[in-house]
């Protein structure tokens, strides 16, 4: 299971780096039996792990935050 998480976070990283967005969820959907019908595998020999959903932002995509690199407004002295 965790070999299959590194995986998911380096694609995810990898797809992120491409301008692609993804969410990685896991719920109720991805243990009944018609969903592995629905994506081709036998349910007694396999598991999901996981949905990943991946897609582009529908118009622009905000900038980051700016990152405050210098101590001057970071820490407040109090005296």
């Amino acid at each position: 299971y965790a070999a299959c998480c590194c995986a998911v976070q380096n694609l995810c990283l990898s797809l992120h780096s491409q301008g692609i967005g993804t969410k990685w969820t896991t719920g109720p959907v991805n243990f009944d039996d018609r969903f592995a019908e629905a994506v081709g595998f036998a349910p007694e020999k396999e598991f999901t792990v996981g949905t990943l959903w991946f897609g582009s932002a529908v118009g622009s995509t905000p900038s980051p935050p700016l990152k405050k690199l210098a101590v001057e407004g970071t820490f407040t002295k109090v005296e």
